[in-house]
């Protein structure tokens, strides 16, 4: 009953203000989804929603790195003959005060038995560097820095492992988009969903840091494959005036089910061998209900597959309670249905939204992992505030759906950009040491961060309209991964934290803020069909071409 009466919601309050034109009235008909579907229905609805409940182990994996690599308290090894004392007069006697990496050059073979108070404390001897550390396992534990000694002098291979990470997401999201244009969603999305939980297996057993390395890699590569695929096979199932809602509401308040719960389950499970298990069989309840979905329509239909179309809209319409002829009224020319990654550049048109698009990516993979994965804590608690961090998500996966249709897509990307840039580059101007915990600071990125978490609905769904359907898999895909360059330089430049605690926070600010004044080059395409053939798609882009001299 309740899912009888959401799908005959009418969505009256998300139109946009202004008049469709006759033409664009026409073209809303030549669809092969709303002219047999309808705009929405039970499967679309509850493929939607599984599609929703998928994104929590995305976002698990996406900000693991979190949980699984933290700043954590080490020193020199402490001998066994001396667990007697004290982690602190261990500390104190073997190393110069606040020094982590380096240990005195004494016989401390000799101090067996002997307790602390005993001793005579010796003068200043030479300095060797430890060869093993011990850490504080008070908060967490099994971390990469304990189990592969990522300390002192190769500390910086943390950071290393987010890059690889996100190379790896880059790499992954681009092959799922070729796979996805050439075999189908359907069967790229099981085969990602497969190497993510194998991938995640094979990194929490990892014994050495290289083999853990790879294993992350093409976890990061699966993650983001398989959530791209999903989100235009999610698209391609609904009308227009519901893919807002799709991309928006269903998809992204998944993703942030998934940033407020794993501060939870972090908290709950502090060993990051456990925390990566949990993380690894995520997606194992759901590979059973892939199964049963379908194949796109859009895609059948843009590839020339007519007759499996056809079955996979008869299936649908069953599930659906739908009783009429399916109406297909495009006829795609057969040369049409083979592209590839080259045509985003070939034609004018394309090549220009697909290098706008993929600068505003960038921007946002460099925004929002930087702010995600390195927010400064001021000595706050990590739990809080990242569960902090998560919660302002919220509004940003209600509110924008509705301004998107509203408003459309490109007033909306450029006016968030630059707010969001703004704000993070405000944080310059509050003087350290003034507040308790910087809390204007914190407060000015969170409001950063909100800009951020909106952004991605917008620029997930606006690019997956900006393109046709034979390219749009590999165009999402193909921005993603520019997205990922950014999330890969995010480390690094929170490296900058060491010249001033705030600058990582202003060069994320500055580079959204440029970005988002070229956003005003790409077309508006809120209520508009979505092309199909690259021919299509150049004539509808240069139709709705905002500065006509390009």
């Amino acid at each position: 009953m309740v899912v009888k009466r959401f799908t005959n919601f009418e969505l009256s309050d998300f139109h946009m203000d202004s008049e469709d034109t006759d033409d664009e009235k026409k073209d809303e008909t030549k669809d092969v989804i709303t002219d047999n579907l309808g705009e929405i229905g039970r499967y679309q609805l509850l493929v939607g929603l599984l599609f929703a409940i998928m994104e929590i182990p995305h976002g698990w994996c996406m900000l693991l790195h979190k949980f699984i690599s933290p700043k954590i308290d080490h020193w020199c090894s402490q001998p066994e003959d001396l667990n007697h004392w004290t982690v602190e007069q261990w500390r104190n006697f073997s190393s110069p005060a606040g020094d982590s990496c380096n240990i005195y050059n004494r016989n401390y073979s000799l101090l067996a038995g002997k307790a602390f108070g005993e001793i005579d404390i010796p003068g200043v001897d030479d300095l060797l560097p430890c060869e093993k550390w011990d850490y504080d396992t008070s908060m967490f534990q099994n971390t990469i820095m304990e189990k592969f000694d990522l300390v002192c002098d190769d500390k910086i291979m943390t950071k290393v492992a987010s890059f690889v990470f996100f190379a790896g997401t880059g790499v992954g999201v681009f092959i799922a988009g070729m796979l996805a244009d050439k075999i189908g969603r359907k069967k790229t999305l099981l085969i990602f969903v497969l190497l993510f939980m194998i991938s995640g297996i094979i990194s929490a057993f990892a014994p050495t840091f290289e083999m853990w390395l790879c294993a992350r890699f093409l976890w990061g590569a699966a993650s983001l494959g398989l959530r791209a695929v999903k989100t235009v096979m999610g698209l391609e199932l609904v009308g227009s005036s519901w893919r807002a809602i799709v991309c928006v509401a269903f998809i992204e308040g998944g993703w942030t089910s998934g940033y407020l719960s794993l501060a939870l389950a972090s908290w709950l499970l502090p060993d990051a061998f456990h925390l990566q298990i949990l993380v690894a069989v995520g997606f194992l309840p759901f590979v059973p209900l892939l199964l049963f979905v379908t194949e796109s329509p859009k895609w059948l239909l843009a590839t020339g597959r007519i007759d499996e179309c056809k079955v996979a809209i008869q299936k649908i319409m069953k599930f659906n309670k739908i009783k009429k002829e399916i109406v297909i009224a495009e006829e795609k020319d057969e040369s049409e249905s083979k592209a590839n990654f080259l045509d985003l550049f070939r034609t004018p048109m394309i090549r220009r939204n697909t290098i706008v698009i993929s600068l505003a990516w960038f921007a946002l993979g460099t925004l929002y992992f930087g702010l995600s994965l390195h927010m400064p804590e001021f000595n706050a608690n990590i739990y809080l505030i990242f569960f902090l961090s998560g919660l302002v998500e919220i509004p940003a996966d209600i509110i924008p759906f509705m301004l998107l249709n509203r408003y459309g897509r490109r007033p909306n990307i450029a006016f968030h950009y630059i707010i969001g840039g703004l704000l993070c580059m405000a944080t310059a101007a509050v003087p350290l040491g003034q507040f308790v915990y910087e809390w204007p600071i914190v407060v000015l990125a969170m409001c950063g961060k909100y800009i951020s978490q909106v952004c991605w609905g917008i620029v997930y769904l606006y690019t997956s309209e900006l393109f046709p359907t034979v390219i749009r898999s590999v165009a999402l895909s193909f921005a993603c991964s520019m997205a990922r360059i950014g999330s890969m330089m995010a480390p690094f430049i929170a490296y900058l934290a060491e010249v001033h605690p705030v600058l990582p926070i202003f060069v994320f600010g500055t580079i959204t803020f440029i970005v988002g004044l070229q956003t005003v080059l790409l077309p508006e395409t809120n209520k508009k069909k979505l092309p199909d053939t690259l021919h299509e798609g150049e004539m509808f882009l240069k139709k709705h071409n905002p500065i006509k001299l390009c």
